[in-house]
């Protein structure tokens, strides 16, 4: 019978260890068109007067209301001015008002939630007051009245807008940061003396980060639906200063003869929430996965 020592076991090699795919890899088919999706829309009004060099403010009240051309491939509007250029310049304060919107409210909700779950009980209850209260009044009617108290402008409207959407990251921020609290590695960075900023950068920030993003990214379409259905009553950007809601609005009365003056920019509202709810669902889904 052949020996076999066990430095034949030993020197055998072994096998590396399986390395997890890529964050945009782990993502659903879904998940990936809908980023792709998402990209695309965002690179094409941030280099809008790169792909399309025609100036949107510049009135041809000959060519008003013309149709699809290789002048203007989305035709023209009330005043002769190109719809594809407006569109493109629309999107882009339509997307920066929600990007800014989404910013403050994580900012205002992050701070409260991480106040609420490690301050004392009676801060905790008075925020927690705040926030139902908060609750309690539809989002859009506050953020009217808001805009309504500080003048109509586009500034007031996102200012609005954020006084009216932190509730929910108020309260999932302090879910999340009293789950962490409770967890069994706090109690030991706690027992060698990890201080409460380190603790919440080096332990509990990583822990929320995952669920922070999910939610950021659901809220977005909605912050662009709101941002869009209040520009369309007159609260957003002053003429002529082009935004999908407000397109929409001035394009009420010319339905009928230019549909297209109408359905540009609603397209453009709708493919774009499309995009980030479905990216938003990818992601919680590949959350939820991870934390199996």
């Amino acid at each position: 019978m052949t020996h076999v020592s066990a430095t034949t076991f030993s020197a055998a090699p072994r096998r590396p260890a399986e390395q997890p795919p890529p964050p945009i890899r782990r993502l659903s088919l879904t998940g990936r068109v809908a980023l792709a999706g998402l990209l695309t829309i965002v690179l094409a009004t941030l280099l809008g007067p790169l792909l399309w060099p025609q100036d949107p403010l510049a009135q041809n009240i000959v060519a008003r209301l013309a149709g699809p051309s290789l002048a203007h491939p989305l035709g023209t509007d009330q005043f002769g001015r190109d719809v594809l250029a407006r569109l493109l310049l629309g999107g882009r304060w339509s997307l920066l008002g929600a990007g800014i919107v989404c910013l403050g409210t994580t900012m205002i909700g992050f701070t409260l939630g991480v106040l609420a779950a490690a301050g004392p009980r009676w801060l905790d209850r008075t925020i927690s007051t705040i926030t139902t209260t908060f609750q309690a009044v539809p989002g859009v009617l506050l953020a009217l009245a808001l805009t309504a108290l500080l003048g109509a402008s586009f500034v007031n409207l996102l200012v609005a807008l954020i006084l009216t959407n932190w509730t929910w990251y108020a309260r999932m921020y302090r879910a999340q940061v009293a789950q962490a609290l409770a967890a069994p590695y706090i109690e030991g960075a706690r027992a060698v003396g990890v201080g409460p900023w380190r603790m919440l950068a080096r332990h509990i920030g990583p822990h929320i980060l995952g669920p922070a993003l999910v939610v950021a990214t659901i809220n977005v379409g909605a912050v662009i639906l709101n941002l869009s259905a209040l520009s369309f009553i007159g609260l957003g950007l002053p003429p002529p200063t082009p935004e999908w809601g407000t397109m929409i609005s001035e394009a009420r009365t010319y339905f009928q003869r230019a549909p297209l003056l109408m359905l540009a920019p609603g397209l453009a509202i709708a493919s774009t929430v499309l995009c980030v709810n479905l990216l938003g669902n990818a992601c919680a889904i590949e959350s939820m996965s991870s934390a199996r």
